[in-house]
């Protein structure tokens, strides 16, 4: 068994080198599994193609498709799919407590007679982690209702605080391995949005000199049995096609 996911936060198509990425990305067929974030209108038509399904949810707190989405390889089974909103956690000073792009959507499928859970999750942006780590918690609870494995769980953390990935990682514990520990940053914030978020106009002034904050925000966590029954592994892709960049995952069987 091999598996090859990506996941990436698509930026609602910001970045023009977006669309080529993705429909370069689908026909090359290359993964198995895409988990994205901030896909809204604009990027769905990036995500056309006959070989792959795609997982949506509608979020009845905003009363809008949430902007999360996972794509699968169409030989695989789709058993059942669930949604969780983070959009009332904080108030934001943007969208209120009415914000589009927060939450976990996850998927159960059987490849073969394989079943497993991957779920695409994107946490609060914004200076309160505490907000972020009771997401986190939620998240946990959530994929932990199920037997089957693997469990893979990736998407934008929005950890921007030094040591919040490890704190993370330690909530995610010991259920949960972190399996792009050391793989780098992710984010680059010369790329970011200039929105009235305190971080964002921080990036635009900083960007006028061209001064970038690297941030580790993206990331693949495995439940334990897959990551000792595994070999995985992970990696950051060069594209610029967002402000974060996609990261690359692989999981397959382990040598004799």
């Amino acid at each position: 068994m091999k598996m090859k996911i990506l996941s990436l936060n698509c930026q609602r198509g910001y970045q023009k080198g977006l669309e080529k990425f993705l429909r370069q990305t689908l026909q090359e067929e290359k993964y198995k599994l895409l988990i994205l974030q901030e896909v809204d209108a604009k990027v769905l038509p990036f995500l056309q193609h006959p070989s792959y399904k795609l997982v949506r949810a509608f979020n009845e707190e905003t009363g809008k498709e949430s902007e999360l989405c996972i794509m699968y390889g169409g030989k695989y089974n789709l058993v059942k799919t669930g949604f969780k909103s983070f959009a009332s956690m904080r108030n934001d000073p943007r969208y209120g407590f009415k914000h589009p792009g927060f939450g976990l959507l996850w998927a159960d499928l059987t490849i073969g007679n394989l079943p497993f859970r991957v779920g695409s999750i994107h946490l609060h942006s914004g200076v309160n982690q505490k907000a972020r780590a009771a997401e986190l918690e939620q998240a946990k609870e959530i994929f932990l209702k199920t037997p089957c494995v693997p469990k893979v769980l990736a998407g934008d953390f929005n950890a921007g605080y030094p040591g919040e990935s490890s704190n993370m990682a330690n909530i995610l514990a010991p259920e949960f391995t972190w399996k792009t520990k050391g793989t780098g940053p992710t984010l680059d914030s010369r790329y970011s949005e200039n929105v009235p978020h305190l971080p964002n106009r921080i990036a635009a002034l900083l960007r006028l000199f061209n001064i970038k904050i690297p941030l580790w925000t993206d990331h693949f966590f495995v439940d334990m049995e897959s990551a000792k029954k595994y070999d995985i592994c992970c990696r950051v892709l060069p594209n610029r096609v967002s402000d974060h960049s996609p990261i690359e995952f692989i999981m397959g069987n382990k040598l004799a």
